[in-house]
């Protein structure tokens, strides 16, 4: 079977970087090293904002348009997956495509509320002062929770990995080096524009923040 690339370097840097960015962001907050959080958090949201974008102009196999379906498509292919007769594609499938949204949703909504988030004693975010008091303690409760659901989908996507494996596909290898066999060809942009963008939003967001 032909072997074809269906993840472009873009998708897939930002993948392990932001499986590395969320150990060292929980481990800072843990232990009071706060001026690198945000440091951190800079590099993160940029890794959302350009992924999300890249979903609409990047790689055929990145956009959502082709791996975004609706909740009958996603029933659909956990019975294909049950019943032993899901084929990989080249890109994610429909249960996949879901939780690649989810994730990036619930990792804006923690950056966002980091920037407005306060505890009134060792941490603001650099937006805090811009909203009332009140309106910190949310978004720091928001941000708290937000972490919460966010190691659920995390721990979700890791037993998802392993059931895939235990039916002989590798869904990982795949998104180390780019490459599946037997699946249709996508058109793919240079991940390099993607990298770049990333580079340019989060030197801008460390200006920001810092």
């Amino acid at each position: 079977m032909q072997r074809v690339k269906i993840w472009d370097a873009l998708v897939r840097l930002n993948h392990w970087l932001l499986v590395v960015l969320l150990v060292l962001m929980w481990y800072t907050a843990e232990e009071g090293y706060m001026e690198l959080h945000l440091q951190l958090a800079g590099v993160v949201g940029a890794l959302v904002i350009t992924r999300i974008l890249w979903g609409f102009c990047g790689s055929e196999s990145a956009r959502f348009s082709q791996f975004v379906r609706g909740p009958k498509a996603v029933t659909q292919h956990l019975k294909e997956f049950t019943q032993g007769q899901y084929q990989p594609a080249n890109t994610h499938n429909a249960a996949g495509g879901l939780v690649v949204v989810v994730l990036l949703m619930t990792l804006l909504v923690q950056f966002v509320s980091g920037l407005f988030a306060t505890d009134d004693i060792f941490f603001s975010g650099p937006l805090a002062s811009a909203v009332t008091r009140d309106t910190a303690l949310l978004a720091m409760t928001i941000h708290k929770t937000t972490f919460n659901i966010l190691v659920g989908f995390v721990v979700l996507h890791v037993l998802a990995i392993v059931l895939y494996r235990l039916r002989g596909i590798n869904l990982v290898s795949a998104m180390v080096h780019g490459y599946r066999q037997g699946v249709p060809a996508p058109r793919i942009v240079s991940g390099l524009f993607g990298i770049i963008t990333a580079a340019v939003i989060a030197a801008v967001l460390y200006q920001w923040i810092n």
